[in-house]
């Protein structure tokens, strides 16, 4: 698994993880956001599959260009 932060309209990796240490990892990630005031973050599975970070701090799909 993988973080990946947007900055300047790209997705760009920060750490990869194991999937056991999702759950750290994306607490840390949202811990990380809301000191800098907001970021874009992204978790991306071994399928490929990305949730991004939403306004309450939990990474969630997208659904129709909106998080779930």
């Amino acid at each position: 698994m993988k973080l990946q932060i947007n900055t300047s309209g790209a997705w760009k990796n920060v750490v990869g993880f194991h999937a056991d240490r999702a759950h750290e990892v994306e607490d840390a990630a949202a811990a990380l956001s809301r000191a800098a005031g907001g970021l874009m973050l992204a978790v991306v599975d071994d399928k490929g599959e990305r949730r991004f970070l939403n306004e309450r701090g939990v990474f969630r799909p997208l659904n129709d260009g909106a998080l779930l």
